[in-house]
């Protein structure tokens, strides 16, 4: 039905006409709150539409409670392999994305909800000279990755220790390691081995690999969409695969910047997680 990719434009001047919500000025952007979903989905169920179809039409039209998450990352953060470490990697950004006033709202209303996409918007480059033919591509060894931080006691909303001392931060794989050894009461969870891209390769599976940097192009702005089944972004994006089914109350996101062999480096200036909540 033609009317499904623009349902959310049909919601707003329902929503006006009822006197719900004033009219946004031009330069706004319409971010739906869980109280918004919830005037959607009874405005739609008073046409009499099934329970069903109500769904999927907020399903395609993408319109479900969203909260963001946005940090500009200090210039020393970054990775960078010398001193004769091949590979190397930094914790970026870390977000609580189950700890926020629309996740809970709809925890207080008793509704079930799970992720139904994480956006990424990057700003990140690499160290802005190659020797190798490969200037303008993203046949890179700069990259971002992200992984999930899993409480492991069993209290979804515990905090994890605001000090990690002596639990390494130089790979991924290395950091998992050191909250096990430790008994931090936290670890990474294991993407599925197929989601491993490129650079990866050799690598534990406790990242999923986000984004390349284009080679020597300097700062470049990268979105990466990950949903349930699917994804979309740049070119030298990762595919997400099993990374929003495998979000779990209680979890934490990390991004990291990669680097890899001599020379290379990778620089994250920002950061904005986007996480959609759906039912």
């Amino acid at each position: 039905m033609s009317f499904l990719p623009t349902i959310s434009s049909l919601i707003l001047p329902l929503r006006r006409l009822l006197g719900q919500t004033p009219a946004p000025t031009p330069t706004d952007r319409f971010i739906p709150t869980y109280k918004d979903v919830c005037h959607a989905r009874a405005l739609l169920r008073s046409l009499s539409l099934p329970t069903e179809l109500v769904l999927q039409i907020l399903d395609n039209a993408q319109y479900w409670p969203t909260h963001e998450y946005s940090a500009q990352i200090p210039r020393e953060l970054r990775a960078e392999t010398r001193h004769g470490r091949a590979c190397v990697a930094n914790m970026c950004y870390v977000t609580a994305i189950f700890e926020n006033a629309v996740y809970e709202d709809i925890r207080r209303s008793g509704e079930r909800c799970r992720i139904k996409s994480v956006e990424f918007d990057i700003i990140s480059r690499d160290q802005g000279w190659t020797s190798e033919n490969t200037q303008g591509t993203f046949e890179t060894s700069s990259w971002t990755e992200v992984s999930i931080m899993r409480d492991t006691i069993g209290e979804p909303n515990r905090p994890p220790p605001l000090r990690l001392h002596g639990v390494p931060t130089n790979r991924p794989e290395s950091f998992h390691e050191g909250l096990v050894d430790q008994r931090r009461g936290w670890e990474l969870v294991k993407r599925p081995e197929s989601a491993s891209i490129g650079p990866q390769g050799g690598e534990g599976p406790f990242a999923w690999y986000l984004q390349g940097n284009c080679v020597a192009a300097g700062n470049r702005e990268y979105h990466i969409s990950w949903t349930e089944d699917g994804y979309g972004g740049n070119a030298g994006s990762g595919t997400g695969e099993g990374f929003v089914r495998e979000l779990k109350d209680g979890d934490r996101i990390l991004v990291w910047a990669r680097a890899k062999y001599q020379g290379w480096q990778c620089h994250v200036d920002y950061v904005k997680i986007t996480v959609r909540y759906g039912f």
